[in-house]
């Protein structure tokens, strides 16, 4: 059990120090990843910042995802794709998520502009269920010409982590469950991160 999002930062960071990596940047997924990168940055002296995308869902189903979209439109298609994207009004749904994406970006950031070209990139979020979000933005980071892609998660379930560690150089975990319904259970604090947390974490990050 991790006390909270802060604990798991601090100890997922002592276990990249054994990489010994070269200038890396930690890309967090907010909210809650903000809190778990920002441990992992301070420990590894190295810059922060975000990276979003948004799940695709039904609209009889808002919690189910058929997969996720980034800000450029950079998709992951999950197994039910194809069922669901004869939909009338599918494009509206993915023009709306993108749309979405880029504002929480521009909030956050200012911008969408990033330069990852040959960087380490450490993707950092305060947990994994199904994925989607995080397999889009593992697509999108092939598109950015990166180095290295370490995936940095406290908890993700086996077989997610199955498929996940062969899309990234290396997934660094402290619980991989076989038994897994949500990523709450595995913290004793799992409290609501606001904008306002973020977003003061970033100030820092822009110094």
């Amino acid at each position: 059990m991790i006390h909270d999002r802060i604990e798991a930062g601090q100890l997922l960071g002592k276990k990249l120090l054994a990489f010994n990596i070269i200038d890396p940047i930690v890309l967090a997924v907010p909210r809650g990843g903000v809190i778990v990168g920002h441990e992992v940055a301070k420990i590894l002296r190295c810059k922060l910042d975000i990276v979003i995308s948004k799940k695709i869902t039904p609209p009889e189903n808002p919690e189910y995802g058929i997969g996720a979209i980034t800000y450029d439109g950079t998709l992951y298609k999950g197994e039910n794709w194809q069922r669901y994207a004869k939909w009338a009004n599918f494009d509206d749904e993915l023009t709306k998520k993108k749309k979405e994406v880029k504002r929480r970006l521009e909030e956050y950031r200012g911008n969408t502009d990033y330069n990852l070209d040959k960087k380490t990139v450490i993707v950092v979020d305060d947990g994994i269920a199904t994925g989607s979000t995080v397999f889009a933005i593992l697509n999108w980071l092939v598109n950015q010409k990166t180095g290295k892609i370490l995936l940095v998660i406290p908890v993700i379930p086996a077989d997610t982590y199955e498929i996940i560690e062969r899309k990234v150089s290396s997934v660094i975990v402290l619980y991989i469950p076989t038994e897994f319904s949500a990523v709450g259970q595995f913290y004793e604090q799992f409290d609501q991160v606001s904008d306002q947390e973020v977003k003061e974490i970033l100030t820092m990050y822009k110094k």
